[in-house]
């Protein structure tokens, strides 16, 4: 080695040593060097809280304007900001390097470089927002599968076939929308949907439809009279229902008399045996005519509650009623295929039906009956005082009713013999308290 390069070698280690002395020997400081750079945002001279204050102020703002498009085949469908993710910006690691002294740093400040820090800024998001711009995303592409149904239609029983639905893959979507928000600018995600198959296909309907039961009510009047005018709208909300195998159907809730807005009339109705007008008087004759198709139809009655006094289009144990949330018909599809509901009104007559497979053998066959097994006498008539009774008259404002426990049996044939005797329910009608106006009239 000539003596030229020795003397080169000898001095650069002389300023290596003294670098490095310098290094070892310096007092912390509590400011960033001068002439620092953090990705083009000058941070010399500044303590750390200042430096992230002058950042945040410098990036924060970008998070309302820069966006993430959102798009399927190429089409935009959604787009959000930054802001709407909740991200926020974190500078801690870039300025905790930006105050770290090292030889590279001591060497740009000795030849008056600019120090450049372009680490990967550091971001955190709000869980609770970013899943809420998830979930409006999913709402807006998100197709629900339709099953395949069946209805009837002009006396025809029509079967409509299933189409299949797509969800959003909300992963894929989050993992994308985490490297856009990475890059700090605005970028496009491209969403990927996954198949959701309809639960029931066309090939569950592929039987013999038969009618399993079926029974009719008469009523007077047209659709001028409340009570027909609801005895309609109950009919309509039950038609072409479908139960699906294990399903459980609620008359009260299809029904809806006692929602807000139901639509319904107000007519008269029975209320502890009394006749008094509120809304959806009529409705109870749809749950009736229902109650006593699914009878036949032998389906399992889980829920069902009877009038506070007989009623006039069924005898006594097999009327049903609705009221609120607390008085319901319910009853269960225990078969292995779809059943169908059918309500129609027809010359006077509501006439419902239950449709699906029969599976029970042909010679086999039911018929219903009731029986008294108690009698309850009511009080003693109440009393009132009527001026418009003259004096010393008495007028019967409302007769006295006997309440009775009505037993309903099921009596079950095989080629016309009765094999079976099986009770269904007692149904309890409170006796009625009759009302007399004493005459106080001139």
């Amino acid at each position: 080695m000539s003596k030229k390069k020795k003397l080169i070698l000898f001095a650069g280690l002389i300023i290596f040593a003294v670098v490095l002395i310098f290094v070892l020997n310096r007092k912390p400081s509590d400011k960033i060097h001068a002439n620092t750079y953090i990705h083009g945002v000058a941070v010399g001279g500044l303590t750390a809280p200042e430096a992230n204050a002058v950042l945040m102020e410098f990036w924060q703002p970008n998070l309302a304007i820069q966006t993430v498009a959102y798009t399927i085949n190429g089409e935009i469908v959604a787009e959000f900001t930054f802001a709407d993710f909740g991200l926020q910006y974190d500078f801690s690691g870039l300025i905790q390097k930006a105050m770290d002294d090292n030889l590279r740093g001591v060497f740009e400040r000795m030849i008056g470089q600019k120090r450049l820090i372009l680490d990967e800024i550091g971001f955190t998001v709000i869980h609770e927002q970013a899943m809420s711009v998830f979930s409006a995303l999913s709402r807006q592409v998100d197709v629900m599968p339709t099953n395949a149904s069946f209805a009837m239609i002009d006396g025809q029983i029509i079967v409509s076939a299933e189409t299949k639905g797509h969800g959003l893959d909300v992963q894929a979507a989050a993992v994308a929308t985490e490297n856009v928000l990475r890059s700090r600018g605005c970028g496009t995600v491209e969403l990927m949907l996954h198949t959701i198959e309809p639960k029931h296909t066309a090939a569950d309907f592929d039987f013999t439809v038969s009618v399993l039961g079926s029974f009719r009510t008469k009523y007077t009047g047209d659709e001028t009279d409340p009570r027909i005018y609801n005895i309609r709208l109950a009919s309509d909300r039950i038609n072409n229902q479908v139960l699906f195998p294990g399903d459980v159907f609620s008359a009260g809730a299809l029904i809806a008399a006692h929602k807000p807005n139901s639509g319904y009339k107000p007519a008269i109705v029975l209320v502890s045996g009394e006749p008094k007008e509120d809304i959806g008087g009529g409705v109870c004759q749809v749950v009736t005519t229902l109650y006593n198709a699914v009878l036949v139809a032998e389906l399992p009655i889980t829920q069902r509650h009877n009038h506070s006094a007989p009623v006039s289009y069924v005898d006594s144990g097999f009327d049903a009623t609705v009221a609120g949330d607390y008085y319901d018909l319910k009853f269960k599809n225990n078969t292995e295929h779809p059943i169908l509901i059918v309500s129609q009104l027809k010359n006077e007559e509501l006439v419902i039906s239950v449709h699906g497979l029969e599976s029970r053998p042909q010679e086999r066959s039911v018929r219903f009956s009731a029986r008294k097994v108690k009698t309850l006498s009511p009080d003693p008539c109440r009393e009132v005082v009527d001026a418009a009774v003259p004096k010393g008259k008495r007028h019967v404002v409302l007769e006295p009713q006997e309440g009775f426990h009505i037993e309903l049996l099921k009596h079950v044939y095989m080629n016309g013999k009765e094999v079976e005797t099986v009770k269904i329910n007692t149904s309890i009608y409170k006796p009625l308290r009759g009302v007399v106006a004493i005459g106080a009239g001139e």
